[in-house]
């Protein structure tokens, strides 16, 4: 895989269809912008040599974008159509200097590196001049004035990345733009001078965001998951702190802390899921400043960080493992803390308690565990 790759992504388009102020593509899912979603497989991709992203003139948000100073990462000025944005960025570059485009919509996020090597696999075995992704027709096709069903069998959708030689593709647009042909993508192009299309197929995840109820449905369904563990050995005292609500007993936790080992287990979880790394990271045992630390600090600081990440708690499921003290008599209490600590539903915090089967530390009574999972959405 020797080929010099030049990947375009077109984000001059304005969105009408989208309804609002902001392009589409800097709409916000799971903590990154649409198209930071859509660029960053090519900027991890050991193919791609360099992106060209046309924007319009009037763009107020591409300098906010994290891939802007990006060494791999050209921005220029795009045209008024897609195709015009396209030709625009190939006469920006040296083409002679490449031997493939990939085409990319900066309003497709759920593009991936193995896509990229796919849809290089296929131009290079086929030896075609363009090579695209499809999907079949799922639902029934119908011409506009016209009670006329058509057979959705003899149709499918194309996607993006598509890829081409370049030099075909930078003639087929020069000519079509010279005789102010309408091009809705690359594969046109290509084909209107009978050159030669391969095809392979896509996923129906690699949705392109079209209307704002497309960016609800992503929503709905990008998730991150976190995991977190918590462990503290039992002295003798009079009760201690779990989930923010004290319990009484005859033991207390050695911590450096206030050893709230639910707490901390659920911040492990957050800063999982968001990449973030561990408590350990933030609140070292090791400084004096955290001695005695009130853990609902840690969750303050954990929700402050996945809100810069534009990221929420969607829900906590969380399981207490000890001998004794009994948890059963205490969960409504310690729900109820938790839901005014995280400020979260009730109905999305799972809380359940078991033993450890009277076996290692735990089973001893000389310990107290905590496993965590978190969503954030």
């Amino acid at each position: 895989m020797s080929s010099k790759i030049l990947a375009i992504i077109p984000a001059a388009g304005i969105g009408q269809r989208f309804g609002t102020d902001k392009p589409k593509q800097y709409e916000y899912i799971d903590g990154m912008t649409v198209i930071e979603s859509a660029v960053k497989p090519f900027l991890d991709s050991n193919l791609i040599h360099s992106i060209v992203i046309p924007v319009s003139s009037s763009d107020l948000f591409i300098k906010e974008q994290s891939f802007f100073d990006h060494p791999k990462v050209t921005i220029v000025e795009g045209g008024f159509t897609r195709a015009e944005s396209v030709y625009k960025s190939l006469c920006h570059v040296e083409i002679d200097s490449f031997d493939f485009v990939i085409t990319h919509d900066a309003a497709r996020p759920n593009v991936t590196e193995e896509d990229i090597v796919n849809i290089y696999e296929e131009i290079i075995k086929k030896d075609s001049d363009c090579s695209i992704f499809y999907i079949p027709v799922v639902d029934s096709i119908k011409k506009i004035q016209e009670k006329k069903t058509l057979d959705k069998a003899n149709y499918y959708l194309v996607q993006t990345p598509q890829i081409s030689k370049i030099k075909k593709l930078e003639q087929a647009l020069k000519i079509l733009i010279s005789k102010d042909i309408n091009i809705p993508d690359e594969s046109f192009a290509i084909e209107s001078q009978n050159l030669d299309i391969s095809r392979l197929m896509g996923r129906s995840s690699n949705i392109k965001i079209t209307h704002k109820d497309d960016i609800n449905l992503l929503r709905k369904f990008s998730t991150r998951v976190g995991t977190g563990f918590d462990l503290h050995t039992y002295k003798p005292g009079k009760g201690f702190m779990i989930g923010g609500y004290f319990l009484e007993c005859e033991y207390a936790i050695e911590a450096h802390s206030d050893g709230d080992v639910l707490l901390h287990s659920i911040a492990d979880s957050i800063l999982g899921a968001s990449a973030l790394g561990d408590i350990g990271i933030f609140f070292s045992d090791k400084d004096i400043k955290n001695k005695g630390l009130d853990s609902k600090n840690i969750i303050n600081f954990c929700i402050e960080k996945i809100n810069e990440l534009n990221l929420e708690i969607y829900n906590i499921d969380a399981t207490i493992i000890c001998e004794m003290p009994k948890i059963s008599p205490h969960r409504e209490q310690i729900i109820n803390s938790l839901s005014s600590i995280l400020n979260l539903p009730k109905s999305k915090i799972g809380l359940k308690a078991t033993t450890a089967e009277k076996t290692g530390i735990i089973g001893k009574n000389k310990a107290i565990a905590v496993q965590s999972l978190v969503n954030l959405k």
